[in-house]
């Protein structure tokens, strides 16, 4: 008998032929398992199109609404796109609406581990980067700087007064304009902190205080006050910590600690780092496993908002075996990832401890399945003598695998970030 989730979770789908993919996880993989009120919303580009992203905004209107929600692999349209698919326009990025909309605060991302796979780096395993969602040089004005002068940069406060913050001598050239508000340290902090307790890991802030000590520094004083007054005790009752200085009360480098990541050294713990650091280190940590099938990858809110999504494309090239043979060649795992993660954290939202338990054994499930030499043609290709099978076979080697798990009856923790 299936397990009644309480309320409802929001399921965006999106591009490609990944609706057919949500749907065989959803009917194949966890209805067995799970009773769940979907409010499924179709947020593909044709879709947006059609109702002038009315689509997109009342996906978001009920994500907002029900506080846990999974989204599929979309697309952002070049200009080309654009037309070739004879839309209306240059639609913008459904996750940049996505993260402003629900004041998304972290992105959290966790490459999966199974030991028959090989890595890039091989003395890595269960790191997960913290990305900060908003700020930095992502929507900062840049322009050029027509010939060699003098820029200044003026502050104007709310009374209309006028302040020179900043002079410097130019050349020819171009320039940038970065702003980050206390508010949006204040809720990259909170998320962070809250999924730290929620994994059960340690957190590292790093960034480059020697040279920006203003800029950098603002976010390890504010992470630190905020640590202090909400999270140590808590920390301390789970054997977490949280670490933003050396020894010697130094801050953090973002260059010392990045380089011991492939080295095994900060394996599960979870390293937070500011937008553009992060998009650039989750894509790094990404390359040294074997594939972006296999992240876990979530958009977090300060104030317990979840939307679970694959981090890779709609991978437009496997499109061919579903249109003309009815197989879907992709990897299913990070989305059956996500699917598990927005019904973990409904369970958590709704106090449902045994539903939060069910999610992760799934987990786990698919996980051991692929351990056991069921995987397809992104993973078979680096296992000597293992044959690539079809998405919609590795959903169903799930299924069994999970209905032993749930005869065998559920354990009490299941570590699901490594799989021997």
């Amino acid at each position: 008998m299936s397990f009644k989730i309480a309320g409802s979770i929001v399921d965006m789908t999106g591009d490609g032929v990944w609706p057919e993919m949500s749907k065989l996880i959803r009917e194949e993989l966890v209805a067995p398992f799970f009773d769940v009120d979907w409010k499924i919303h179709d947020v593909s580009l044709p879709s947006r199109d059609n109702t002038n992203d009315a689509a997109l905004n009342d996906a978001i209107a009920d994500l907002v609404e029900h506080r846990a929600g999974v989204k599929g692999p979309t697309i952002t349209p070049t200009e080309n796109q654009a037309k070739e698919m004879g839309l209306s326009k240059k639609w913008g990025s459904p996750n940049g609406a996505l993260r402003r909309a629900i004041n998304g605060a972290v992105i959290m991302r966790t490459p999966l581990d199974v030991s028959i796979l090989p890595k890039n780096a091989p003395k890595m395993s269960n790191v997960t980067i913290a990305r900060q969602a908003v700020g930095g040089i992502y929507g900062a004005p840049n322009f050029d700087i027509p010939s060699n002068g003098n820029l200044s940069i003026i502050f104007k406060d709310e009374n209309g007064a006028e302040h020179i913050l900043s002079e410097k001598a130019v050349y020819k050239g171009v320039a940038m304009l970065t702003a980050e508000s206390d508010t949006s340290i204040h809720d990259f902090a909170h998320a962070t902190f809250k999924q730290g307790l929620a994994m059960g890991k340690s957190v590292l802030f790093c960034a480059k205080s020697t040279i920006n000590p203003t800029y950098d520094g603002r976010f390890t004083d504010i992470m630190g006050d905020i640590f202090d007054n909400d999270y140590a005790d808590l920390y301390a009752a789970a054997g977490i910590e949280f670490m933003a200085q050396d020894p010697d009360g130094d801050n953090l480098l973002i260059d010392g600690v990045v380089s011991k990541i492939p080295q095994g050294k900060l394996n599960n713990w979870i390293v937070a780092l500011r937008n553009y650091d992060g998009d650039v280190v989750s894509d790094q940590v990404a390359g040294e496993h074997i594939s972006l099938g296999m992240m876990d990858s979530t958009l977090v809110s300060a104030d317990g908002i979840l939307l679970a999504d694959p981090p890779h494309g709609t991978a437009p090239d496997l499109e061919k075996f579903w249109h003309e043979d009815g197989k879907l060649m992709a990897n299913p795992t990070a989305y059956i990832f996500a699917y598990c993660e927005a019904i973990r954290h409904k369970s958590d939202l709704n106090c449902q401890v045994e539903g939060a338990k069910i999610a992760t054994a799934l987990k786990k499930a698919t996980l051991d399945t692929i351990a056991a030499g069921h995987m397809t043609g992104d993973l078979s290709g680096a296992i000597d003598g293992v044959n690539a099978i079809t998405a919609q076979e590795f959903i169903a080697a799930i299924n069994d695998n999970m209905k032993q798990h749930m005869e065998q009856g559920l354990e009490q923790d299941i570590p699901v970030s490594s799989i021997s």
